[in-house]
């Protein structure tokens, strides 16, 4: 069984750096991950996957709603822990950057569209896909800096 850790809810790796370099950065640093200069829908895909298979404890293809309990738990955890209650500080948490949205969405709410109490894989792509179009407010297919007053 898996265990969800604090360290990759949302952005894996550099933390440090990138918490010097501000949120919009450390957002660009860990989401970007054919190094273009742009988050592409296949990036995101990539990183919501992470997410997806992380929280998906029991492997069986759905997040139900203990697994639900446990993200929300994390999310909040790993919030506190690494950036003082979600104050702006890394993560791309406030200031401009999308943690705070990526977080909000990572919820039954956003993505059980069936009802059904638990968020399937193709759910969560589905929300996936919704979050990237409401992120991308340039509309260019890519999120970048821009997308976020920057």
């Amino acid at each position: 069984m898996k265990v969800a850790t604090l360290g990759f809810v949302l952005f894996a790796g550099t933390a440090t750096a990138a918490f010097a370099q501000g949120p919009m950065a450390e957002f660009m640093n860990e989401w970007d991950v054919d190094a273009s200069g742009a988050v592409t829908i296949e990036d995101f895909h990539a990183r919501r996957g992470d997410q997806f298979y992380m929280f998906d404890l029991n492997e069986d293809g759905s997040i139900d709603a203990e697994e639900q309990a446990n993200m929300d738990a994390t999310v909040a955890s790993a919030m506190e822990a690494n950036h003082g209650g979600g104050n702006g500080n890394g993560g791309g948490h406030g200031a401009g950057g999308p943690g705070a949205k990526i977080h909000a969405t990572m919820t039954a709410e956003y993505a059980d569209t069936n009802g059904d109490g638990a968020i399937s894989a193709d759910e969560w792509t589905a929300a996936t896909e919704r979050l990237f179009a409401e992120l991308d407010t340039s509309g260019d297919g890519e999120l970048s800096p821009a997308d976020f007053g920057h």
